[in-house]
């Protein structure tokens, strides 16, 4: 199991979109205080940002006990009366996330393995986790 105070280290990111650069790094810090949160609560880190080409990326992939978490996580920094990044979330995006974690359990030898998919929501400040991480199923 990784310590509470590793480096998940951000995924490369060859686009040249200055605005997708700042989205990145926000998305990356919130992805590394859920995954510190969920590693003080038990959880053991399998993966970090797993990419399934034409499905897209899974921000965490965490273990606890015999059941593999698929974590689809939406960090916010500005004001709560923006709406909920969760709200963000759709149907087809589920989708794609269901479809690239079978992916990630064929690849592993994962696949009679009990599955949740779960979504958190951080808000940050100047960077940092400001208040508590939501986590709700998906």
């Amino acid at each position: 199991m990784l310590a509470p105070d590793f480096d998940l280290g951000p995924a490369p990111d060859n686009r040249k979109n200055p605005t997708r650069g700042l989205a990145k790094t926000r998305g990356d810090a919130g992805e590394l205080a859920v995954a510190r949160y969920l590693l003080s609560h038990g959880f053991t880190l399998l993966a970090h940002q797993y990419l399934v080409p034409r499905l897209g990326e899974i921000d965490l992939v965490m273990k606890k006990g015999a059941c593999l978490y698929f974590i689809e996580v939406k960090s916010r920094s500005g004001p709560a009366s923006h709406g909920s990044g969760l709200e963000q979330i759709t149907a087809a995006k589920i989708r794609k996330i269901r479809k690239a974690a079978l992916v990630f359990c064929q690849n592993t030898g994962n696949m009679n393995t009990e599955t949740r998919f779960l979504a958190a929501e951080v808000h940050l400040q100047s960077g940092e986790p400001s208040g508590d991480i939501e986590i709700v199923p998906i």
